[in-house]
């Protein structure tokens, strides 16, 4: 076993590794077809695909809940059996869609405390943890109050802070935002966003999907149908919808006001608010930096919009300006549509409509 997590484990830095596993259910439905995949430490990775693809049969792998039938999942180098579950599940944490799945102890404080007690650490560590864990979600001041009497939105957090509070290296979560209100949407994306820990994001909600994550597995019928950059998988629509999937809504908004700004007769002030929108910075922050993702709808000095660039503009973290330095276009569909003083158009390159794989942030 030690030679084997080595090998695995040396230069490669690999948290989970999924080699060619199959899985059948005993009423024979055969779910997982093959699944191969790994997953570095420190990615931030979501797994999307249509109802039935296998995500938490997938999942349900990654901490010994279920065994393959044929094949083998290693995580940091350790092949999930019956003889290691107690280490594989200190390293892995999955927090299920359903809270109740996770919750069983009288009040808050025991709900939190129970991982950090079976990992036998001291009262003062389990309360530190505890405190943690709970400021972590926003739950502070819950600690004697049960866990049932909670909204389903509470317990959802408090499902998140059971996890956090024995430390694993690897988080599992599916679908983390169901039923969050967006003040607590927001601050468990912006954890998301901050954490070092390996993360796996099962979710319908490609939003926070390509806000969150660098990377894109598409599950289809127990295989990987495709394997990339997030930002290059949730903007393509045609692979999205051949899989019963749709852009991310905040795509699907930019590209709606995109047509609103180039295709209707607007006033100035209408059309300056929309594309101040347009122009608003996306940060993606990904492993390499902080990179900024313009998107550029506003008027320039030769009086269009820009047309399909083929070249990205991104801005390193350092501050940046619009002149001659390393300045870079997204592609974006545009309209080479002249305009007259008031804002009409006037006619010199008809419109475009989107093509595949063009970015829309």
């Amino acid at each position: 076993m030690s030679e084997e997590r080595l090998h695995v484990s040396e230069g490669t830095e690999t948290m989970i590794d999924v080699d060619q596993v199959w899985f059948t259910y005993p009423d024979g439905h055969e779910v997982l077809k093959g699944l191969s995949c790994r997953i570095r430490r420190g990615e931030k990775v979501a797994l999307i695909g249509p109802n039935g693809a296998g995500k938490s049969t997938f999942m349900s792998h990654l901490n010994g809940v279920l065994l393959p039938t044929s094949g083998r999942v290693l995580i940091d180098g350790m092949e999930v059996n019956k003889s290691n579950l107690t280490a594989i599940r200190r390293k892995v944490g999955i927090v299920f869609q359903d809270p109740d799945d996770q919750l069983f102890c009288p009040t808050v404080f025991d709900d939190v405390a129970f991982g950090p007690l079976n990992l036998g650490l001291p009262r003062e560590e389990i309360e530190a943890r505890v405190r943690e864990a709970l400021a972590v979600v926003g739950l502070e001041g819950f600690e004697q109050r049960s866990s049932f009497h909670l909204s389903f939105g509470e317990r959802k957090r408090l499902a998140l802070a059971t996890v956090l509070s024995y430390r694993p290296d690897i988080l599992v979560f599916d679908e983390p935002s169901t039923n969050m209100d967006p003040l607590n949407r927001r601050n468990l994306i912006n954890w998301l966003k901050a954490s070092d820990k390996t993360i796996l994001l099962c979710t319908h909600d490609l939003d926070i999907a390509l806000e969150v994550c660098d990377r894109c597995l598409l599950l289809v019928d127990g295989r990987i149908a495709a394997d990339g950059p997030a930002r290059e998988i949730l903007y393509d629509r045609r692979l999205l919808e051949e899989n019963q999937l749709e852009l991310p809504l905040a795509l699907m908004t930019h590209e709606l006001l995109h047509g609103i700004l180039h295709e209707q007769e607007m006033d100035e002030e209408h059309r300056q608010i929309i594309g101040r929108f347009l122009h608003a910075h996306r940060h993606a922050h990904g492993p390499d930096g902080h990179v900024h993702v313009h998107l550029h709808a506003h008027d320039h000095d030769h009086s269009h919009l820009h047309e399909e660039v083929d070249e990205r503009h991104f801005h390193e973290f350092e501050p940046h300006d619009h002149g001659e330095g390393d300045h870079r276009h997204v592609g974006i569909p545009h309209s080479h549509v002249r305009r007259d003083g008031a804002g009409r158009d006037t006619g010199g390159g008809g419109e475009s409509s989107p093509r595949r794989g063009s970015r829309v942030d």
